[in-house]
């Protein structure tokens, strides 16, 4: 009976000689959620909660090595004694890492917490960030290689997101929305991966605080300058630009820092004068260039006060002449300068009891000139004949387009938002101001030959006439939305948002829902709905592509264009450097706005069996049938849905001794849009993506990077066939008219020959009936670190396309002399090679 009670007894007299080891784990005296706490050489340990607390029941007294690590900190590990009956008390202050320039990684230095319940974040480390291979060291072009996101093509940084334009985005840098992000004419971005210090891009659900957009948000912060010294700097160069860093902190005292910094490319320097002694280009042509100055001021703490300043000036600018002994038939002049310039003042107060508060003023201004002018062949003839001709020979064959444009679109913008953080909540409010001024001169002089060839194309989506138009709008809106903890595993943000659109003299309201709940503490499941609104506006038109006429008596009948959002997604921790996240969506798009379509006639004609078709006499006599017109009209004519599933396995590099970095991404989407009770594929609808960005650091001196994307192809439209090209001619038959009451009609013909003039047929009802093939290239990046002079150097080569696939953009179709239809493929970026250095000092 003793011995047996001695069995029962001894668990609890073994436990009750043991202790605990518990304690709070911090980063600037702010609590650290999510810090795997591990024993080593054991496989016990706890992840820290919400507010960085932590506890290691029932330990045998003994002596201990405990780990402390998190993404984006240094590893701490920590040697203390338990003994018995005793509850150990251990803070820990962990440190952030600081990593090698050649690490890529998709999150920056914190991992998104359990408690944010935004789904589709990506958050970017663009310091980082700026080596992805094939990138160009181009914050829009890195996001391009990430879940839900897509290139229109090679040569455009702009974003294709969930199956939405790029002008369903926001962006916004140091809180001013910008409408032209772009430099080089959307080659590159105006983000300086080297001053920014955070970028967010919000896929799909974004919460309350964004509107005025149905797709995506892409929030940029430029970074504050440094405090350690007085001044500090940095340059980059490459074979086709460079910029440079100035930096420190304020002098006299005072606290804060500054920043300057500035890029150009030099096309114009070097590339130029090699292009013009091998006579490729008249003397008096221009390459395409853009400088830009940044810089980000800041003065404070006092007392909780912070006052920042930013200010942005860039300009592009192009000047081309074809030149005179031009092996092709076209002839080009091109004369454009853009520029965009943001000044902004900011004030943020932090009191003592969680509040914040931040006041922002801004001015925007994006304006340009557009002088162009061009002769291009008769798109009916076959090119390949006509190379090498004397350009006076060949003015009855070139058809004719001038276009020149003027542009203004300012806005000057007030916000104040505030945050309070009670309990374990976080309220957010904020209201804000847009006062718009644009105007818009667009004028073009289009060949009557060329205009009919525009209206009888289906992707050409524009009805292309003159635009001229000032308008002066304001726009107001409020928010208001709050996380609520309920429990320590469970939050949800209920979130509310007002929108008045003068331009529409229309308000709308938003609500907005969204959760996260802590599966464990290594798995979290996150869920959105929202409503979303987007008012039309000239300045949207950089990214629009389509010209409307937005006079008072059209947008008084508009609607805003609307957008519902549902996602559901979950992620989880595989261990401390493997996170694997898969996430699923659906966007109902509806009061898309399109060009207005009018009654109208289109004209048939068929050959007549057993003629030669070249000649006018061998086809019927045109007749008229009903048809339809598009405008510049603007109407609520459409609605559409992308809906598709994502799928993300990504590795960080969280210990000095981790060498392998990177991610594998997967998207399966659907993108459709509806007119006229037609299904029409999205035009950047792509059934399958799969992007493999990896990077290797082999030591302190050599990285190597690659990344490897695939997509299936987007839709086009394939021509169905040829036929006359037909005009209206007045009763005496000496010239074209532009009243078919008094006209007849005919198919145009060499009076002499009685030649017909042929055009491609690309139909009126079948757009998008044929996919380009799949894209997919290589790209690899070579990287050495090495110490020079005392400075720290790096090296790189950066070869894009590294097996020189030829992706298809676009085809050209002609005519042959036996009636067929001729295809000529037009290929995006070849095997490219760049090289170039970066110096700290």
């Amino acid at each position: 009976m003793k011995l047996v009670l001695f069995l029962v007894l001894l668990p609890i007299i073994a436990f009750s000689q043991n202790g605990n080891l518990k304690g709070r784990i911090s980063f600037n005296n702010e609590g650290l959620p999510s810090v795997n706490v591990q024993i080593e050489n054991s496989s016990r340990g706890v992840i820290s909660n919400r507010e960085g607390e932590y506890e290691i029941e029932n330990m045998l007294p003994g002596k201990y090595k405990i780990r402390f690590s998190l993404i984006g900190y240094r590893t701490e590990i920590i040697e203390t004694e338990i003994k018995p009956n005793e509850t150990k008390i251990l803070n820990v202050v962990l440190e952030e890492q600081a990593f090698q320039i050649g690490e890529v990684r998709i999150l920056g230095d914190r991992g998104q917490e359990q408690s944010d319940p935004r789904t589709s974040l990506i958050s970017l480390n663009p310091r980082e960030a700026k080596i992805l291979p094939g990138a160009g060291e181009d914050v829009l072009r890195t996001l391009q290689a990430l879940p839900g996101v897509l290139a229109p093509a090679d040569f455009s940084s702009q974003l294709v997101v969930r199956g939405s334009g790029p002008d369903q985005n926001l962006i916004i840098i140091d809180d001013v929305e910008i409408f032209n992000p772009y430099r080089l004419y959307g080659a590159i971005s105006m983000f300086n991966p080297d001053a920014v210090s955070e970028v967010n891009l919000i896929t799909g659900g974004f919460p309350s605080r964004f509107g005025d957009r149905l797709s995506a948000v892409l929030e940029v912060t430029n970074r504050e300058g440094t405090t350690d010294s007085y001044f500090d700097g940095r340059v980059n160069a490459s074979i086709i630009n460079a910029n440079v860093i100035f930096e420190g902190k304020n002098p006299f005292g005072i606290k804060g820092s500054w920043l300057i910094n500035s890029r150009r490319t030099y096309y114009d320097l070097i590339i130029e004068p090699f292009v013009k002694r091998a006579g490729l280009v008249d003397e008096n042509v221009s390459f395409p260039s853009f400088y830009d100055v940044q810089s980000k001021f800041v003065f404070g703490p006092f007392d909780g006060h912070r006052f920042l300043f930013n200010a942005i000036y860039s300009e592009d600018g192009v000047y081309v002449v074809s030149g005179e002994n031009r092996e092709t038939p076209d002839s080009i002049s091109v004369d454009n300068i853009t520029k965009n310039n943001v000044f902004s003042a900011a004030w943020h107060y932090a009191s003592e009891n969680n509040f914040l508060n931040k006041l922002t003023a801004s001015y925007y201004s994006n304006a340009g000139l557009t002088d162009f002018d061009s002769q291009v062949l008769d798109p009916s003839l076959n090119r390949d004949e006509f190379e090498g001709a004397i350009s006076d020979t060949l003015k009855m064959y070139l058809l004719g387009i001038k276009f020149k444009s003027d542009f203004t679109f300012n806005k000057f913008s007030v916000d104040d938002r505030i945050t309070y953080k009670w309990n374990k909540n976080i309220f957010e409010a904020g209201v804000g101001y847009d006062r718009l001024e644009t105007i818009v001169d667009f004028r073009f002089e289009l060949d009557p030959q060329l205009q009919a060839i525009i209206s009888a194309n289906p992707e050409m989506r524009a009805a292309i006439s003159s635009i001229r138009d000032v308008k002066a709008y304001n726009r107001f809106r409020a928010f208001a939305q709050n996380t609520f903890a309920i429990g320590d595993r469970f939050f949800i943000q209920p979130g509310l948002r007002f929108d008045h659109y003068e331009i529409l003299a229309k308000s709308y309201v938003a609500p907005r829902l969204s959760f996260s709940f802590a599966i464990d503490p290594l798995t979290t499941l996150r869920a959105v709905w929202g409503v979303y609104y987007q008012s039309p506006g000239y300045e949207k038109l950089v990214d629009q592509n389509v010209f409307f006429d937005l006079s008072k008596k059209f947008t008084e009948q508009l609607e805003a264009e609307q957008a519902l959002h549902y996602v559901l997604g979950i992620e989880r921790w595989i261990s401390e450097e493997w996170k694997v996240k898969v996430e699923g969506y659906y966007k109902d798009f509806r009061d898309l706005i399109i060009q207005k379509r009018v009654p109208g006639s289109k004209y048939y004609t068929e050959p007549i069996p057993g003629r030669d078709r070249r000649l006018a006499s061998s086809w019927t006599r045109p007749v008229s049938l009903y048809s339809d017109s598009l405008t510049q009209i603007p109407v609520n004519g459409s609605f559409g849905e992308a809906y598709g599933i994502e799928f993300l396995l990504e590795k960080r590099n969280i210990t000095s001794d981790s060498k392998l970095n990177g991610w594998v991404s997967y998207s399966y989407a659907f993108a459709n849009r509806y007119e006229r009770g037609e299904i029409i594929p999205f035009r950047w609808d792509q059934r399958h993506t799969f992007n493999v960005v990896m990077n290797y650091r082999f030591n302190k001196t050599w990285d190597v990077g690659a990344r490897w994307q695939y997509g299936s192809g987007f839709p086009h439209t394939t021509p169905v066939g040829i036929r006359p090209r037909i005009i209206l001619q007045d009763q005496d038959g000496d010239g074209i008219v532009e009243t078919p009451v008094i006209a007849t009609r005919r198919t145009f013909a060499n009076p002499i020959t009685d030649e017909a003039i042929l055009d491609i047929d690309n139909g009126r009802e079948d757009r998008f009936n044929a996919r380009k093939p799949a894209y997919h290239r290589l790209d690899i990046r070579v990287t050495a670190f090495v110490k020079l002079f005392n400075l720290d150097w790096s090296f790189y080569l950066d070869v894009i396309n590294a097996y020189n696939h030829k992706n298809v953009i676009d085809y050209d179709y002609d005519i042959n002399r036996n009636l067929e239809i001729e295809r000529e493929t037009d290929y995006m970026f070849p095997i490219l090679p760049t090289i170039g250095f970066s110096v700290n000092f």
